[in-house]
């Protein structure tokens, strides 16, 4: 296959689903899912090609063939392969978050049909370019006619509040319509079952009036569509968000035997171990591993000193150490002076002379309490208080009351009733 049998039969799918997503320009759709949509569709070739073999199969060719190869229009072709392109959009997309336009039912299920239109012309074309060549112009394009149409009903049965399956069904009658005819009238020869055909002339001069015909009726579907996205989402336009930059990922310098410094302090490793830290060189233990930076090694036989244990006494300070030299004195520290600390004599005194203050008296006349105020005079008796002497009461006869006295009658003395008693 070369590259112009390709280029016929890829060029009207893309050119198609480029003025597909140019509808949709004012809310478009990610690349990416559009992308997705038409591989998916392509590859429903296969299930659909699969389907239509055993249905030919088991309806016999004289159910397929009838009146015009009626039944192998519609039901095997037409049926079978609106079916799988709309399971594409009802599987993949129905509750993807971006497909929120009425709009976005057509260009999806567009292209899905493009993509099948797409590796069907591929396989044609193969065979024949001159059928390649025919169909850029004539099936490719009926099958973005009949299936945007349907995704038509797609759209408002994805926003419908009600009827959902019955725009879905509706809208896959519509492309089984266009579609069926379309193939009918090719496969008869354009007499439809009623003549005998004399040729395929005729079925192709009246495939093009379905395209064109169905072609003005998708376009006013699309005006409508976006008449109604543009009253759900609002007049302003939705451009596709701007892709974040990528930082640079900058290399990091290489160290011999060490890995990129991490961010922050340098790791300085332990002296003697891996390679130097920065700043001073890290000094090995004496006699033990390879000789320090800027010294020449031993000739050979000569003996290491010492290996691997260190000299007697190393690491131990000196004798006397942090000891004071022998005759060293102690200083002399100076005594405070005698009386240091204590408060001057006579601190806390009055001055000599200090006279204290007379503190005037009151004037002749000033107020006196009232007579009997304050505590008694001097030589003033104190009460003495009384011991109780009872009584003794005459008892009454037997059988008589004890007689109350008089009101107003003096009461005996020492009566506790008397007046004066306990006061």
């Amino acid at each position: 296959m070369n590259r112009f049998n390709v280029a016929i039969a890829v060029a009207p799918a893309l050119l198609l689903l480029w003025l597909f997503q140019r509808w949709d320009a004012k809310r478009p759709e990610p690349p990416g899912q559009v992308r997705n949509v038409v591989i998916f569709g392509a590859l429903t070739c296969i299930p659909a090609g699969i389907i239509e073999v055993l249905e030919t199969k088991l309806l016999g060719d004289e159910v397929v063939g009838f009146q015009g190869s009626f039944t192998n229009a519609f039901l095997i072709a037409a049926v079978t392969e609106e079916t799988v392109k709309l399971l594409v959009v009802l599987i993949y997309l129905w509750k993807k978050p971006h497909f929120d336009e009425v709009m976005d039912g057509i260009l999806y299920t567009a292209a899905a049909s493009l993509g099948f239109a797409l590796l069907e012309n591929v396989l044609y074309s193969a065979a024949n370019p001159v059928t390649g060549l025919v169909r850029a112009f004539t099936a490719v394009p009926l099958h973005a006619v009949a299936s945007g149409i349907m995704g038509y009903s797609v759209g408002r049965a994805k926003f419908a509040k009600s009827g959902t399956v019955v725009w879905l069904a509706f809208g896959l009658m519509c492309a089984v319509a266009i579609h069926g005819t379309y193939d009918w009238a090719l496969m008869s020869g354009g007499t439809f079952g009623f003549a005998k055909a004399e040729g395929g002339l005729i079925g192709l001069l009246e495939i093009l009036p379905i395209v064109l015909v169905g072609g003005g009726v998708l376009r006013l579907l699309v005006r409508h569509a976006q008449k109604l996205d543009d009253v759900m989402l609002g007049d302003q336009p939705r451009p596709l968000p701007e892709p974040a930059p990528v930082q640079p990922a900058y290399a990091q310098p290489a160290y011999p035997g060490y890995g990129p410094p991490a961010y922050g302090a340098p790791a300085y490793p332990q002296p003697g171990y891996g390679p130097p830290a920065y700043g001073a060189p890290a000094y090995p233990q004496p006699g033990y591993g390879p000789p320090a930076y800027g010294q020449a090694p031993p000739p050979a036989g000569y003996p290491q000193p010492g290996y691997g244990q260190p000299p007697a006494g190393y690491g131990q300070p000196p004798a006397g150490y942090g000891q004071p030299p022998a005759g060293y004195a102690q200083p002399a520290y100076a005594q405070p002076p005698a009386g240091y600390g204590q408060p001057p004599a006579g601190y806390g005194q009055p001055p000599a002379g200090y006279a204290q203050p007379a503190y005037a008296q009151p004037p002749a006349g000033y107020p006196q309490p009232p007579i009997g105020y304050g505590p008694p005079p001097a030589g003033y008796p104190q009460p003495q208080p009384q011991p109780y002497a009872p009584q003794p009461t005459q008892a009454a006869a037997p059988g008589t009351l004890p007689v109350a006295p008089t009101p107003g009658a003096p009461y005996p003395p020492g009566d506790p009733r008397g007046p004066g008693f306990g006061s």
